[in-house]
């Protein structure tokens, strides 16, 4: 069971994620915005971040870069349907510097999400 903060500002994406982890009995919290997140993150430790890039006022690059200064060995999971016109490879290097282990694109395949989350934990 890992502890796992869930952090996206679309309460659908946000419940189905919920609904997903939830089947395998991780301690979940869910934020719908980043500085939510921050505070969530500056008062508990969290084994995996899973996180949404695209939100209002504060994205997840800023989520990403706060979780690495307050928690350096959580383990990050990005959801994120990230425009088709960005080539894949770019896309993965950029999330790759920033110390993400997983991108799992949306529309979100619950089995994909489940298995990231069990092997980040494992992993990390």
């Amino acid at each position: 069971m890992a502890k796992v903060l869930v952090v996206d500002d679309d309460s659908v994406s946000r419940n189905l994620v919920r609904a997903i982890l939830a089947k395998d009995d991780h301690d979940i919290t869910v934020c719908d915005g980043v500085l939510q997140a921050i505070e969530a993150l500056s008062f508990r430790d969290f084994d995996v971040v899973v996180t949404d890039i695209m939100m209002p006022e504060h994205d997840g690059f800023e989520l990403i870069q706060a979780a690495r200064n307050l928690r350096p060995d959580a383990r990050i999971i990005v959801l994120s349907a990230v425009d088709e016109k960005v080539p894949a490879h770019m896309t993965a290097a950029v999330f790759e510097r920033l110390g993400v282990s997983r991108v799992i694109p949306k529309p979100i395949n619950p089995g994909l999400l489940a298995s990231a989350v069990l092997a980040a934990h494992v992993i990390g």
